[in-house]
């Protein structure tokens, strides 16, 4: 090492730490630290460890091809569930069928083969484990983006504390910690994309960091793809940037997509028979032959319906999305790309007939786009001040979602699910139930934990794959106990504590 060296290496890894949190001393007052214990730790203890629903199932049978064969035909995988659950498995055939390739993204089954070697080292269930940490691990992380993204764009430190809890406690982000799905991963992808490309530097490697995230969120699932012409036309037209840097911004990050593009069609080829070929049931839906008032019904539904409707559910996501349309004039450009995200996966969603995601929970098919809506806040949460009505809107918001997201945590929603279909919401799927605020998941689950019946047996065919015959969906709690419920109380407070101090006296506004 040449003298001088190491001292010349300080100042820039002290431009890294002020760059993501803003602070002169923040490689030890940042929050991201007890923000991101505080999220992990609520999470692991809100999660089921189990599967849900059959595509949780495909998901993990991926990662277990993967890791026992380095395969990606699950097909004896689903051949070993077909034959314990042959009433959830009807479409699949073990004796019949050799070869079945999962049609979701790849990415969170790669991300779970670290934890399955583990877990099966260790001599422990590999499913268990699998389901209960990578996607509360994963959206732990979301949460912390989500504080850097606002950071970066010019919010305080506190405002920026105060979204990345609105976002991982008061919005769709924390039931979805529940399920083995691809749309977490793909969120966690897509925020880190966007982080990289609203670096204020216009340095070539950020730029080249986005495009790898945003093809990453891409093999996490594919209709991330929704997002990249904003961020291709965000890197074209980045203002106060020269013409010549513009195209070189747009080919540095256009380099990850091509290269993740021949990778994909391979991939196709291999399991659909064609590059193009997504393997998805909705390619074949084509978007102008669909009548306007099926748009209309999707996109009402799937924000507004007390079924599905993301703003019921989750109000600050409609305070969010009218604060993209008035944010501040420096932050245009990067209102526009998360406008452009929300706006055009609401639309190519709203266009099916299956907008309403099966009977998810919520509008599962706008998870990835939540953080872009929260992250609108910040021009309007520093600007409420003394505002006793602008504070008002925010913590009754908030406290709609988190109480909608204590429902769907504590229930396991499938119970909720058989519950409607008992009552006869589900008469002519998924109407009448998905329009009547009565037969909704929310009035399910709150009649379900509190009536003296739950669990009833609804499902008398599965097992502990897919359900606890307990009233709480808590796999940690179900399996320790009170100890865990004393134990996870104290890291919370404790964690509290350090994230407040933190704050208070190390990350002043």
């Amino acid at each position: 090492m040449k003298v001088g060296q190491g001292s010349a290496r300080l100042p820039c890894l002290r431009r890294r730490c002020q760059d993501l949190s803003g602070n002169r001393n923040a490689r030890s007052t940042s929050p991201l630290l007890p923000l991101f214990v505080l999220c992990l730790t609520v999470y692991l203890f809100s999660a089921g460890g189990h599967f849900y629903v059959v595509d949780h199932v495909i998901v993990y049978s991926t990662t277990q091809a993967i890791a026992e064969r380095g395969s990606l035909n699950i097909a004896p995988e689903l051949g070993f569930f077909a034959k314990l659950f042959p009433n959830i498995f009807p479409w699949f055939s073990p004796e019949s069928t050799s070869v079945f390739y999962s049609s979701y993204g790849l990415l969170q089954s790669f991300l779970a083969v670290p934890l399955y070697l583990a877990a099966k080292w260790a001599g422990v269930q590999p499913w268990r484990v699998v389901t209960t940490i990578l996607v509360p691990l994963l959206s732990a992380i979301t949460v912390c983006l989500v504080y850097a993204i606002s950071r970066r764009l010019g919010d305080r430190p506190t405002t920026s504390l105060i979204l990345s809890l609105l976002y991982g406690f008061t919005t769709i982000a924390w039931p979805y910690v529940k399920f083995f799905y691809d749309s977490p991963t793909a969120t966690m992808m897509v925020v880190a994309s966007l982080y990289f490309l609203f670096d204020g530097s216009a340095r070539r490697r950020s730029i080249l960091l986005s495009g790898l995230f945003a093809t990453l969120a891409v093999f996490g699932r594919v209709t991330a793809i929704l997002v990249l012409p904003a961020m291709i036309l965000y890197a074209a037209c980045k203002p106060h940037v020269r013409f010549r840097e513009r195209v070189m911004n747009v080919g540095t990050f256009l380099l990850p997509v091509a290269m993740a593009a021949l990778i994909y069609g391979y991939l196709n080829l291999a399991r659909n028979g064609s590059p193009v070929n997504l393997g998805l049931i909705y390619e074949s839906i084509n978007p102008f032959a669909i009548p306007i008032n099926q748009y209309l019904v999707g996109i009402y539904g799937m924000l507004l319906s007390s079924g599905e409707g993301l703003f019921v559910y989750y109000p600050l996501c409609a305070l969010g999305f009218l604060a993209l349309f008035s944010s501040r004039p420096e932050r245009r450009w990067e209102s526009f790309v998360l406008c452009e995200f929300f706006l055009v996966t609401l639309l190519f969603f709203a266009r099916l007939p299956f907008w309403h995601g099966w009977g998810a929970w919520g509008a599962r098919y706008l998870v990835p786009t939540v953080p872009c809506l929260i992250v609108a806040l910040g021009p309007f949460i520093e600007s409420i001040g003394k505002s006793i009505a602008g504070k008002l809107a925010v913590a009754g918001a908030a406290t709609i979602g988190f109480f909608c997201n204590l429902l769907g945590v504590l229930i396991n929603y499938e119970y909720a699910q058989a519950y409607l279909f008992d009552i006869g919401a589900f008469s002519n799927y998924p109407e009448p139930g998905i329009w009547i605020p009565r037969f909704s998941q929310v009035a399910a689950c709150w009649h379900l934990l509190w009536s003296p019946t739950y669990p009833a047996n609804f499902y008398p065919y599965v097992s502990e794959f897919f359900f606890f015959k307990s009233r709480l969906d808590l796999y940690l709690y179900n399996t320790y106990g009170l100890y865990a419920l004393v134990f996870f109380c104290d890291i919370v407070l404790l964690v509290s504590f350090w994230l407040v101090v933190t704050v208070r006296r190390n990350v002043p506004d």
